[in-house]
């Protein structure tokens, strides 16, 4: 239990390298494909179909699509992350295919959102928090030790910095799906497209900062006192 419980143990456990530079370009990358390229997609194809058709709509979501598909080519396996992107693509396509017109297909698309805010509080409650497996995919990988590592000091933490984190996800999500909802029902059809896609990258960037800081300033505490009592 030594090596689990010293600091350096801990450090790797829940910190990683940060290269702001990576981070730039894959959340540049990201928008260009999730939201620049949709929308100049939709504005191309709108004046070839009837007013008012969800086939444009339907032909812009190809690029988060092809996306993923990318990505699971590269890396060869299905993390925790696509999944919620293959949630949001299936039922982005499906809200388009049963909508019938754009604007509530948009409405629709949005409406996720509130299913993923409950998922998250609702694996909080079951003590089964999603911020948890999130976060040792990234800190931990599949290497054993530093799984074993990852479990010891959230065990030693009583779970409580991943049920705040899931929760305050939780409650993020809700807020942003709020914001997303108002834009498909205010703006038009080809710019929510893009707003959304700002608008979410914008509250994600957010999120994610303040749960780096926080996860990584408890779980050292807790680390260090582990430590403490090890020595």
């Amino acid at each position: 239990m030594t090596e689990i419980l010293t600091p350096e143990a801990e450090r790797a456990a829940v910190a990683t390298p940060f290269n702001p530079k990576d981070a730039f370009r894959s959340v540049i990358f990201s928008i260009f494909l999730n939201g620049v390229l949709p929308f100049a997609l939709y504005k191309l194809l709108v004046p070839y179909f009837p007013h008012g058709s969800i086939m444009p709509l339907l032909y812009a979501s190809a690029f988060p699509v092809i996306g993923l598909t990318v990505g699971f080519i590269r890396t060869r396996v299905v993390d925790a992350i696509a999944i919620f992107a293959i949630f949001g693509i299936s039922w982005s396509i499906v809200s388009t295919l049963l909508a019938g017109e754009v604007r509530l297909a948009l409405i629709w698309a949005t409406l996720q959102g509130f299913v993923i805010a409950a998922a998250f509080a609702g694996s909080a409650l079951i003590g089964r928090p999603i911020m948890f497996y999130l976060v040792r995919q990234f800190m931990a990988g599949s290497d054993p030790v530093q799984l074993a590592r990852f479990a010891a000091i959230d065990k030693a933490d009583g779970g409580r910095t991943f049920f705040i984190a899931t929760m305050a996800w939780g409650l993020g999500i809700m807020i942003q799906t709020g914001v997303a909802l108002v834009i498909a029902m205010t703006l038009e059809p080809a710019t929510v497209l893009l707003a959304n896609n700002v608008v979410n990258t914008a509250a994600n960037i957010a999120m994610l900062a303040w749960s780096i800081r926080f996860i990584r300033t408890r779980l050292t505490r807790v680390g260090e006192q582990m430590a403490a009592r090890a020595a």
